[in-house]
């Protein structure tokens, strides 16, 4: 890894307050920037509270009646000290004009102006002020790049405004671990302190801004509960915030006695611990951060489904999530269950389980990775990839290259055609299977740079042009990018001018079978008992799944029922009728979407099948063979040498003939023993350590190449 490119980081955040979320972002993001080895200066227009140690604080008030314009002379100043001071980066806490990068602690204002305001608000000189700052941050032709903190952000912020997918940089959660900590004399003290003795229960509510985060909801909700629970039951308040219109509230509904507004608080893992639930019945939030703290503290979370953190509540079944639009007679039934359920226990245990998953304490680290590789002059490889699909063999390099590279502190930006790759983001990683997931492979998807560009044109050819073009003109300082097209023919290791037999074939460490995988997906899809041959592909029928279908369709009526056909990519409709046509639809499953791990495909196979038209590479037929697969495919594929070498399947003659293809299918089903062997011998073959680490290898060349002024860029233009 290289060292750590020292810069100059500047922060700007509106308003510094003890209790505040975005304050304790900002200090969080701020440590691991010093850590690192940056300078950091932070402007800020008011500031309560302790220090930044480490770091310098430029207070720049600024006077006015409303908020707003207090803010816009804010950003005024911001921008001239930013000048002044030649800060290499200014990051935005809140939005605002001139930004390098926005930390997306806020949602997004206009969704919230379009469907909870009346259409008068528009009108306003707030509203006017807030948008403005708003699109100068998200706009399509700005260049902000914005880290957002929950799944849900990116997906509003480009519907509202077409953001382009490559400024968009996801980040993990950031939890402090003390929040999972709990003290049995400390959780007492708490108790008494608010009067609860062991026969009551002490209902949770943290945040300050207690409108936004739905105290009024949750006082409601209080007051419909069952009498015989409503009187054990303690709402105990915990944020800085004006409470007079909620001890208001609390009175007129007569549970004044039931409620502790308890004010902003230092010791938030003690009231989490002593709580036995949380709820946060929020209007709007961006993440809510305080559902997972309750969470890994082992505090059962009610929340509603807007929160963007709620979608862990659910997954890992640690509480309830309260569907939105919002109900109020759904929420009461669902903080009565969240009170008295028998899963209480479970949910509990689930949530301290879930605080051993590394990614939710990674945002701080995650985030001064990206602020220096942001604002170091470093290389960046422009990875090219017209037709990017997971599975298609011409893209097997892509991502592990990707990650090797990554991994060796360069920057990696994909660039595809949006309408001829279906992959988002999330597919851009190599998926395990979905019962193993690595807390690792799990952070991968944020490592890489997705531009998924829009082009179109009347033919095929005339939008690959229109693609290149956009691309070149997107890349600016042409001297900082250095472009690897994958769509070269020969592939990755032909621009670099090696062969592929001089590069190890698999691309990482030799996995083991995952046998439990096998099993949820042969039964999912109900093939527990039979032979499934497999196929990976961008257009499967160039990878010839065609040929394989019309063998298995002459096959006697007895083995036909017993094999089955699982492939990973994209098929024309017409093809698919072919299917009813040689009865196989009923046993064959085309997967498209992206929505099966290649992993998982590979662990339910018997049999993986190669059969291109023409001589091709490749590198799934290793892969197949590190997971067990038997491999069928013929002697135009440069892998078909290892399938000969382990003796882990069949190889038919090039060129192709049909009725070859046709016995060696028979011979796959007649025998059992036989395809057992094979499949003993790929597994031996792919577990050899010897055999894999081609990523690293591909890695090492292409910086090589790279340092030695190769690129692409002229094949790319032309």
């Amino acid at each position: 890894m290289k060292a750590a490119f020292r810069v100059r980081l500047a922060f700007a955040i509106f308003k510094v307050f003890p209790h505040g979320g975005v304050a304790r972002d900002l200090r969080k993001l701020v440590a691991a920037c010093l850590v690192r080895g940056h300078r950091v200066r932070v402007y800020a227009m008011v500031w309560e509270g302790d220090d930044l140690p480490g770091a310098e604080v430029v207070l720049l008030p600024c006077r006015g009646l409303r908020s707003h314009v207090r803010q816009r002379k804010f950003a005024g100043r911001v921008a001239r000290e930013h000048r002044r001071n030649r800060d290499d980066l200014l990051i935005g806490m809140n939005k605002m004009p001139g930004l390098d990068v926005y930390f997306a602690a806020d949602s997004c204002f206009e969704d919230k102006a379009r469907t909870q305001r009346p259409w008068a608000y528009r009108l306003t000189p707030r509203y006017r002020h807030f948008a403005a700052f708003e699109r100068a941050v998200f706009e399509e032709s700005a260049s902000t790049r914005i880290l957002t903190i929950a799944p849900a952000q990116a997906d509003v912020f480009r519907r509202i405004y077409q953001t382009p997918r490559h400024r968009l940089h996801a980040l993990p959660p950031g939890i402090e671990r003390d929040r999972a900590a709990g003290d049995a004399n400390v959780s007492h003290e708490v108790r008494a302190e608010f009067g609860i003795g062991h026969d009551g229960a002490m209902l949770l509510f943290v945040g300050s801004g207690f409108v936004k985060k739905g105290l009024a909801r949750l006082l409601t909700a209080v007051a419909d509960l069952p009498s015989e629970v409503r009187e054990t039951v303690t709402l105990v308040v915990a944020g800085q915030d004006a409470a007079g219109r909620f001890v208001r509230q609390a009175r007129a509904l007569g549970i004044a006695g039931r409620v502790r507004f308890a004010g902003g608080r230092d010791d938030v893992p003690a009231l989490l611990a002593a709580a036995d639930a949380l709820a946060l019945p929020a209007l709007d939030e961006a993440a809510g951060m305080v559902i997972l703290e309750a969470a890994i503290a082992g505090t059962p979370v009610l929340a509603t489904e807007n929160c963007g953190y709620a979608h862990f509540i659910a997954e890992h079944d640690t509480g309830v999530v309260t569907p939105c639009p919002f109900d109020q007679r759904r929420f009461d039934a669902d903080l009565l269950r969240l009170l008295t359920a028998p899963q209480r226990a479970q949910w509990a245990h689930n949530g301290r389980r879930l605080a051993k998953d590394e990614r939710l304490y990674a945002m701080p680290q995650r985030a001064a990775e990206l602020l220096g590789g942001f604002a170091s002059p470093q290389q960046v490889l422009a990875f090219i990839a017209f037709d990017y699909r997971a599975t298609d063999p011409r893209y097997r390099d892509l991502v592990p290259l990707a990650l090797a590279c990554r991994s060796r502190g360069v920057a990696v930006r994909v660039y595809a055609c949006a309408e001829r790759s279906t992959e988002e983001v999330p597919k851009l990683l190599p998926e395990s299977p979905s019962h193993e997931l690595s807390s690792a492979n799990g952070a991968v998807a944020e490592q890489i740079d997705l531009c998924r560009v829009a082009v179109s044109a009347m033919t095929l050819q005339g939008q690959r042009a229109r693609f290149r073009r956009w691309v070149i003109a997107s890349l600016g300082n042409r001297s900082r990018w250095q472009i690897v097209d994958f769509d070269r023919p020969g592939g990755i290791a032909s621009a670099l001018g090696v062969e592929d037999f001089d590069l190890p074939p698999g691309t990482g460490a030799a996995p083991a079978t995952p046998d439990t995988g096998r099993d949820l997906t042969r039964d999912h899809l109900g093939w527990a008992d039979k032979v499934v041959f497999c196929l990976f592909g961008g257009d499967l029928v160039e990878q010839g799944i065609e040929r394989l279908l019309l063998a298995l369709g002459k096959l006697p009526v007895a083995l036909k029922a017993n094999c089955a056909v699982l492939a990973l990519g994209a098929l024309a409709p017409q093809f698919r009728t072919a299917l009813t046509v040689l009865e196989l639809a009923d046993q064959t499953a085309i997967v498209d979407d992206g929505s099966m791990a290649w992993a998982d495909a590979l662990a339910a196979a018997d049999v993986f099948v190669s059969l291109p038209y023409g001589e091709a590479a490749n590198g799934w037929v290793f892969d197949a063979m590190s997971f067990g697969c038997a491999v069928l495919t013929h002697g135009g594929v440069t892998e078909a040498e290892m399938v000969i070498e382990a003796d882990a399947g069949i190889v038919l003659d090039a060129p192709f003939q049909h009725r070859h293809c046709e016995r060696a299918v028979v011979d796959v089903m007649n025998s059992d023993e036989q395809r057992l062997r094979w499949q003993e011998h790929a597994a031996g073959y792919g577990s050899e350590p010897a055999r894999h680490g081609r990523a690293d290898a591909l890695a090492e060349r292409l910086l090589v190449h790279v340092s030695q002024g190769g690129n692409d860029s002229d094949q790319l233009a032309a």
